[in-house]
């Protein structure tokens, strides 16, 4: 049975509820983090006026056991603001994209959870285009144009 939930779980972990902030966010191009790291817990909701009644929010997430990618080191255990509609119902490591901002908080822009067989987070093109300089790394490779991450 627990062979069965995997791909469900896998699947949970990688969708993402469309929003529209207000206003939209530029890509991110510089002062960027690729990451894979645990989403421990999300609180303190901040509300996106979206104009729709299924707005999400970002909430502050807290990371642990974070192994750098690519890009701006982070330490092990980090907070930053993601874009949910509600938080997590348990742990999940995730590939994010992580954008460090003027004032030094963190902010989610890409999060990817992992194929249950290939092992794999595959950000999207529109996600990573602007990125300069280009992301390169260990563990980072290019398949079919997209930034994938392996899992370990």
């Amino acid at each position: 049975m627990a062979h069965l939930l995997a791909p469900l779980l896998a699947i949970q972990a990688s969708v993402q509820v469309p929003a529209m902030p207000d206003p939209k966010l530029p890509p991110v191009r510089a002062n960027y983090s690729i990451i894979v790291a645990r989403a421990v817990r999300q609180s303190d909701p901040l509300p996106i006026k979206c104009g729709k009644p299924n707005c999400t929010s970002w909430f502050l997430g807290e990371f642990d056991k974070s192994r750098n990618v690519a890009g701006v080191a982070l330490g092990p255990k980090f907070k930053a603001r993601l874009e949910m509609g509600s938080p997590f119902g348990q742990r999940y490591t995730l590939a994010a994209l992580v954008e460090r901002l003027g004032d030094g908080s963190l902010r989610i822009r890409a999060m990817r959870g992992f194929h249950w067989q290939t092992k794999l987070a595959c950000f999207e093109k529109v996600d990573t285009q602007a990125l300069t300089p280009p992301p390169f790394g260990g563990g980072l490779r290019v398949v079919d144009g997209q930034y994938c991450v392996s899992e370990k």
